[in-house]
C-alpha cells in the first residue's frame, strides 16, 4: 500500500481528538522521573506507565495520535478497522510530513523510538462514584512495525489493542487543522487546546475551573503551582491568537470558560501564534529533551 497523507493535512478536513484526550492530558509533556504518571479530571483519572522506563512524551506523540484519529474518522484507505490497524507512510520523510513533526535525518532513531514507546505504553482508566468505581487497564498497541530502511517491501503499521481502538473510535472532538499546525511544537498548548475545544463545543453556560483542578489535569500532584500558571497562561495566549473567538478569562482562582464559537469555525487563518517558541526547557523540536 502506498500512502501519503500530506494532501489531507493541506485540505480542509478536520483533525479529531479522542474525547479522553480532550478531558485528560493523555501523555507527559516532558520526561517524567517516575515510572508512572496519574492525572485526574473530576471523577475520572488516567494513569500512564512506560515500558522499561522508556517514555513517549512531548508534542510528537500527541501529533501522532491526532493524526491516527483523524485518519480513522476521515475514512482513510490506510485504515483496516476490522483488525484495529493503521498502515503508515512508506518513507520516513512522508511519515514526518503526515504527522506534522519536524523532519530530520538525525532524528530518525528518536522518531522511531517515540512510536515504539507510545505503542508499549500501558494505561489505566478509572471512573468512580459514591457507589463504587470501574477501572480498565490495557496497552496502547498489540503490534507496531516501522520499516524505514532500504527494503521498501516491508510495510510500517500499528495494530492497536481493542481498548485503545475503542478510545480512538468513540465520540471525538473536531479540531481546526490550522490551529493544530500552529501549536504542534508545544505539548501543553496542544493539551489545553483539545480541552477547550471539548469545553466550548456545544457549551450553553460558563464553566469555572480552579488552578488546583487544572494542575491535576494537565500536570501532576507536586508540580510547582507558580510555574504551572506561567506555562498555562503562555499556552492560552498562543491558543487565543489562533482562535480569537475563544472566550476564556484568567482569574485569581482559576479560569472561566464561556460559550464560544467552535474552533473549527474560526477563520483566523493568518494569525501568527508564535507557536514555534516554546518554554526554555521545552524546545520546539519534540525530540530534543
Amino acid at each position: 500500500m502506498t500512502y501519503d497523507s500530506k494532501d489531507l493535512d493541506k485540505s480542509n478536513a478536520y483533525h479529531y481528538a479522542p474525547s479522553v484526550m480532550s478531558k485528560l492530558s493523555f501523555l507527559p509533556q516532558s520526561k517524567p522521573d517516575s515510572p508512572s504518571v496519574r492525572k485526574t479530571n473530576g471523577n475520572s483519572s488516567i494513569t500512564i506507565s512506560a515500558s522499561n522506563g522508556e517514555w513517549a512524551y512531548g508534542a510528537a506523540p500527541r501529533m501522532f495520535l491526532l493524526h491516527i484519529r483523524s485518519l480513522i474518522k476521515n475514512g482513510s484507505d490506510c485504515v483496516d478497522a476490522e483488525h484495529h490497524t493503521v498502515y503508515l507512510d512508506d518513507t520516513y520523510n512522508a511519515f514526518c510530513n503526515s504527522v506534522g513533526i519536524k523532519y530530520s535525518g538525525s532524528n530518525k532513531d528518536k522518531v522511531m523510538e517515540m512510536v515504539k514507546n507510545l505503542a508499549t505504553t500501558s494505561i489505566v482508566l478509572e471512573n468512580w462514584s459514591a457507589d463504587g468505581f470501574i477501572a480498565h487497564s490495557f496497552f496502547v498497541a498489540n503490534t507496531v512495525a516501522l520499516n524505514y530502511g532500504t527494503d521498501e517491501s516491508k510495510k510500517s503499521f500499528i495494530e492497536f489493542s481493542p481498548q485503545m481502538w475503542a478510545l480512538l473510535t468513540e465520540n471525538c472532538v473536531p479540531l481546526n487543522p490550522s490551529i493544530v499546525r500552529r501549536l504542534r511544537g508545544d505539548a501543553l498548548a496542544l493539551d489545553v487546546y483539545q480541552w477547550l475545544a471539548f469545553r466550548a463545543n456545544g457549551a450553553r453556560r460558563e464553566t469555572r475551573v480552579t488552578w488546583e483542578a487544572l494542575l491535576m489535569q494537565f500536570k501532576y500532584d507536586g508540580y510547582p503551582m507558580r510555574e504551572f500558571k506561567r506555562k498555562f497562561k503562555r499556552a492560552l495566549e498562543k491558543i487565543q491568537l489562533a482562535w480569537p473567538e475563544l472566550k476564556v478569562e484568567i482569574t485569581e482562582t482559576g479560569v472561566i470558560v464561556r460559550p464560544s464559537l467552535p474552533s473549527i469555525q474560526s477563520g483566523n487563518d493568518d494569525a501568527d501564534t508564535d507557536a514555534g517558541v516554546a518554554d526554555d526547557e521545552e524546545p520546539m523540536n519534540p525530540f530534543v529533551s
